[in-house]
């Protein structure tokens, strides 16, 4: 074999682990992007509802900061965003795939607890038993008995707590549908894939003690509602319906001081 050939293949073999390698590297990072945590920057003075849409045209790009994406709750709650990203049950700070971090005057950072419905947690050796429960930042799942059957959902929080921030109702809305063949879905006829349902998130922001006096508009369709007020609508004929009840809500707060 002549020099001239063997440079030659020991470039292309070069060239070809070259590119592997630059492949490997990138795979890696958009593997480390794709399981960063989505983290709710989350105003000292907001409470309310919050929803989170994917695949939103126009919607904002997700930027990976230090430790995931940040993303800001805005005054009306509601942020589009235009890629797609997982919005999952959470679990320890900050290892979890979705954090919420109350942001203070100062900017100051700190993890707020999670108040868990019967649905999500219950009791793994008493079935038969609904518990609510506490997850604290670690992860932690305080899980608390309950006696209240006609009571507010959280009613056996312990006192300590009921005057504190918390997430409430940390759930898919998919159920929402936005758009006019709620019906459909509701009556298992039509899939979320058949309507195009964006995937989304939403959450509620507040404490036991305010929530308890929270007027009926306060509240999303459904859930919260559902669990305070026995109101069950969960469906939005559009998106655009969402944010407008979103930006009426606000004007609503500020006029009447609630928060």
């Amino acid at each position: 074999m002549s020099p001239q050939l063997s440079r030659y293949r020991f470039k292309v073999r070069y060239g070809i682990c070259l590119i592997l390698l630059i492949g490997a590297a990138i795979w890696v990072g958009l593997a480390m992007r794709t399981h960063l945590p989505l983290i709710f920057l989350i105003p000292q003075e907001y409470s309310g509802p919050v929803v989170i849409l994917f695949d939103q045209p126009g919607g904002i790009d997700l930027t990976p900061g230090k430790d995931g994406y940040e993303v800001k709750v805005p005054a009306n709650g509601i942020i589009r965003v235009k890629g797609t990203y997982t919005f999952d049950n959470g679990g320890g700070y900050p290892g979890s795939s979705i954090v919420f971090l109350m942001i203070g005057k100062n900017e100051e950072r700190t993890p707020l607890l999670e108040a868990i419905n019967p649905w999500q947690e219950w009791d793994k050796d008493d079935r038969m038993s609904w518990l609510v429960g506490i997850r604290d930042v670690r992860g932690n799942l305080q899980k608390i008995p309950q006696s209240y059957a006609e009571g507010f959902v959280f009613d056996d929080f312990p006192e300590s707590v009921k005057d504190k921030p918390m997430i409430l109702w940390h759930d898919s809305c998919q159920d929402r549908v936005f758009g006019p063949d709620w019906e459909a879905y509701g009556a298992g006829e039509k899939t979320a894939e058949d309507l195009h349902i964006p995937p989304c998130g939403e959450f509620v922001v507040g404490s036991i003690e305010r929530i308890r006096t929270w007027p009926e508009w306060m509240f999303l369709r459904g859930k919260g509602k559902t669990e305070k007020l026995r109101i069950n609508n969960p469906a939005y004929t559009s998106i655009q319906e969402l944010i407008d009840e979103a930006n009426a809500r606000v004007a609503r707060k500020k006029a009447e001081g609630i928060s």
